[in-house]
């Protein structure tokens, strides 16, 4: 696939036919095989359609109502695919909430909880509400300048509220890890809620902005990708819980790099 597209961009260099219509249908496949920089680079910044949505005010009351709403979502991911995710998930949550690596034992309890149909979402709050992590919190462990400043672009990008510096200063990194993933949660619930679209039009603005903005925090290849596009796709076509847990990993890893 990649030589077929090398010719191909080599042919439309050489005729200098940047049609519109052949452009855009080339420009998808370039960025998945060739990677989003070099699509930027013959084609230019993407014009984008998808737009952050209004952020709601979180109802409480609703959230029963959500729950039975998400459970309608269906899988198009085979059995042992959505194993295979769901052990990564459980790795990468574990070591980005709390910065160390689960041992054997932890990794069976929680595929454990999963497997009878405990959600990614209720592991996660398990996590980061028991003893060890309260522990955590009790730690003498600061935000820093840049932890500082990523949270402050977060919470007015995409959670539409304003925190200042001051208080930052005074709170627990652990802590404000674990309330703003939380009060994020709470947004993507209103979302889903009110309509699943905004649901996936905040997530894809959110992973392809964050590529754009902190291009050398990830390595997976659609985590990396600026398309806003890519990002609707890929959700699109997973449960909503794997949607979720992305934001709720991106979140943490986010957090821990630029806590530094």
């Amino acid at each position: 696939m990649k030589k077929i597209l090398m010719v191909m961009l080599f042919s439309l260099s050489i005729t200098n036919t940047h049609a519109e219509g052949f452009a855009d249908k080339l420009r998808p496949y370039v960025e998945e095989y060739l990677g989003d920089e070099l699509a930027v680079k013959l084609f230019g910044e993407r014009e984008e359609n998808i737009k952050l949505p209004e952020i709601p005010k979180v109802n409480k009351d609703a959230k029963s109502v959500r729950a039975e709403y998400q459970d309608k979502m269906k899988s198009k991911i085979s059995k042992e695919k959505m194993e295979k995710a769901d052990l990564s998930f459980l790795f990468e949550i574990y070591e980005s909430a709390r910065r160390v690596k689960p041992n054997e034992n932890d990794v069976a309890k929680w595929m454990n909880v999963i497997s009878q149909g405990g959600s990614r979402e209720g592991v996660y709050r398990a996590l980061v509400l028991d003893n060890t992590y309260a522990a955590m919190e009790n730690y003498d462990t600061p935000m820093t300048d840049s932890g500082i400043n990523f949270s402050k672009y977060y919470v007015s990008t995409f959670m539409n509220k304003e925190i200042s510096k001051e208080s930052l200063e005074k709170t627990n990194f652990y802590t404000l890890k674990r309330v703003l993933v939380e009060q994020t949660l709470e947004i993507l619930d209103e979302l889903l809620f009110k309509d699943v679209n905004l649901f996936y039009d905040w997530y894809a603005v959110f992973s392809a902005e964050i590529a754009k903005k902190y291009p050398n925090f990830f390595t997976n290849k659609i985590r990396k990708s600026t398309s806003r596009e890519r990002h609707r796709k890929w959700a699109e076509f997973v449960p909503v819980q794997h949607v979720k847990s992305e934001v709720m990993v991106k979140l943490h890893k986010l957090f821990n790099t630029t806590n530094q």
